[in-house]
């Protein structure tokens, strides 16, 4: 499944489809294969994602909120690590889908993210701003 998935994240990131048609249908369609991922296709999607694009990751950020799946969780904090801030804003505003009790957790042990949206929060828009105070509100 992972090899379908990368190949279909891939097309987005680099043909010239419209931006609404990843936003309408795309993701859910990205989301959808997610849900079909056994353990070794997260082992091959953490294996690559630093491999990957900006923009394949910016798309890989957008889909992945299952609030229940750590594995989902695991990739977001590693997606957090590389430097973009766009790339970034994804992040934090998927890892506030992340309440359940083991989440928060993990997401607290990572000190980097606090540390980053402090960075960024005096050069952010209003939206990204209002995405970050939500985050931190709810995970400090």
């Amino acid at each position: 499944m992972f090899d379908e998935f990368d190949k279909y994240i891939f097309e987005f990131a680099v043909e010239d489809f419209a931006i609404d048609y990843w936003y309408d249908e795309g993701v859910d369609v990205a989301e959808n294969m997610l849900c079909e991922f056994a353990e070794n296709d997260w082992k091959m999607l953490l294996e690559a994602v630093s491999e990957r694009t900006v923009e394949w990751q910016k798309r890989l950020a957008y889909c992945m909120h299952d609030k229940n799946d750590l594995n989902q969780l695991k990739v977001l904090l590693n997606l957090a690590e590389i430097d973009d801030s766009e790339l970034f804003e994804i992040v934090v505003d998927s890892l506030r889908n992340f309440t359940s009790k083991e989440s928060l957790n993990l997401i607290q042990m990572d000190s980097r993210i606090v540390s980053k949206i402090e960075e960024l929060m005096p050069k952010a828009g209003d939206a990204t701003k209002r995405v970050f105070e939500d985050f931190l509100k709810n995970n400090l």
